[in-house]
Formats: structure tokens, sequence, C-alpha cells
């Protein structure tokens, strides 16, 4: 899949992403500005660290300003709910209304769609593409790494929902955790090439894991500017050092 040149494509370098949060529109211009300014190619704005995410007029107004910065820089638009590690406390029914009303706006390149908190996520992704708009499907863990085969069935009930990237994070306990996840992740890129996934493994022990994607198949990693959002984030510049010291000798 191709966005803005940028390719999202399992076996690929992963595109680097920079998640914005802020509580007032000048506070998310300013972090999003200083984003770009680093080039990194794609920004995920964190619509609920925003005061008024409910308020989707003033949300239309941060959008706009935000996709006038990104000409060439891919935006991503997510609301996370505090089921899935964020701030948002909105309704299943609510949600996916929610999102139909964000792919309306035309502003982002692509919408996190939470999978498993919606009633019908089929229904809503299809919404989304009717409006022209992409759609990466995600799932958080905060407790534990699933059963192998947990996991499998993850990525497999999101391609169910024709998203066009699906993402699972999850948290690992030990080291076997980790590579469970790379393993399941490496499958699901093999069996489906044209789905291209993203995985991570959160915290310090899964480090490994937002920096190795080209070997197993994630095409996005997300890296810290001075902040993070979620946990076992690496800074920006570390992280493309590592990503391009990996891509140079493995291709």
């Amino acid at each position: 899949m191709l966005i803005k040149g940028i390719e999202f494509k399992s076996g690929n370098k992963p595109v680097i992403c920079v998640p914005v949060m802020g509580n007032d529109i000048d506070e998310i211009i300013e972090k999003a500005q200083n984003a770009i300014g680093t080039k990194c190619p794609m920004i995920e704005w964190r619509i609920d660290c925003f005061s008024d995410y409910l308020e989707l007029d003033k949300v239309r107004q941060v959008l706009d300003k935000l996709a006038g910065l990104c000409n060439n820089t891919v935006l991503l638009a997510t609301l996370r709910t505090v089921g899935q590690g964020g701030n948002a406390e909105i309704g299943s029914d609510k949600l996916g209304e929610y999102y139909t009303r964000l792919a309306g706006m035309h502003a982002a390149d692509l919408i996190d769609v939470e999978f498993f908190e919606l009633d019908k996520p089929g229904q809503v992704i299809k919404n989304i593409h009717e409006m022209g708009g992409k759609v990466i499907t995600s799932h958080h863990d905060f407790a534990e790494t699933p059963e192998v085969s947990t996991m499998a069935m993850i990525y497999e009930e999101m391609l169910k929902g024709h998203a066009d990237i699906v993402k699972l994070a999850v948290t690992p306990k030990d080291m076997t955790d980790v590579l469970n996840l790379l393993h399941v992740t490496n499958d699901f890129s093999v069996d489906y090439p044209e789905t291209p996934a993203v995985a991570m493994s959160m915290g310090k022990l899964g480090v490994i894991s937002r920096m190795c994607g080209e070997a197993y198949g994630s095409c996005i990693t997300f890296g810290a500017l001075g902040e993070s959002s979620a946990p076992g984030q690496v800074e920006v510049d570390d992280l493309a050092q590592v990503l391009n010291i990996i891509h140079q000798n493995y291709v």
C-alpha cells in the first residue's frame, strides 16, 4: 500500500511513526511541527489526549491544520479508548459513528479502528472505505501475551474485516512471549502478504520487536520524540539508526 509515496509493506524497512499528544490545539500543532521537522515519515495524532476529543467540530479544526502540515507526511488519526490503554470514554455504538465522522472529514490518511471494541467492525471499515479512507485495525493487550493460537486468531479476525493494515500490541512476561509474537506475525505476513501487519511487544522486554520488524514482517514502528504513547518506545534518532543498520545488512 502506497500513501504519499511511502510504501507500507511487510518485509520492508518499517516506517517510523511519531505519536503526537497534546491537551490543546496549540500544543498539538507545535508537537506535530517538531515531529515533521525531524523528517519522520508518519505521525499519529492521539485524539484522546485532546481535551475536546468529543467535540467533533473542534477535532475537525485540528485535523485540518495537521493535514495542512502533512504534505509529505502520513497522518494517522487515533482515538484510543480506555479499554485499549487510552483516555477516551465512549461506548461501542458511539465509537463506530465517531470513526465514520472522522473519515468524513477527509483529512487523515489512516484511521485507527479498535476492532474488538466494536459490535460490527466490518461494517464500520466498509463505511470508511466508501468515504475514501484507509484503516489500521488494532488490538492492544496490556495484561499479557496471548497464546500463539489466540494471536493468530486475532490477526485473522481483523483480516476478515478487510482492513488495509492490521496491528497487534501485547505485553510480554518473558522473552518467549516476545518470540511468539514475532513468530505469529511472520507467519501472517507470509500467508497474507497483501495485508501489511504491525506488531509490537510492549515494555523494555519487548524493545527488540520495535527494531527488527523488517525481519518478521512488521511494517510500522512507533518512536518517541521526547514523550512516548506506549511502554518501550525508543527515541526516534536511535530507532532510525538501528533500522538503517538492519536494513543495510538484511537486504
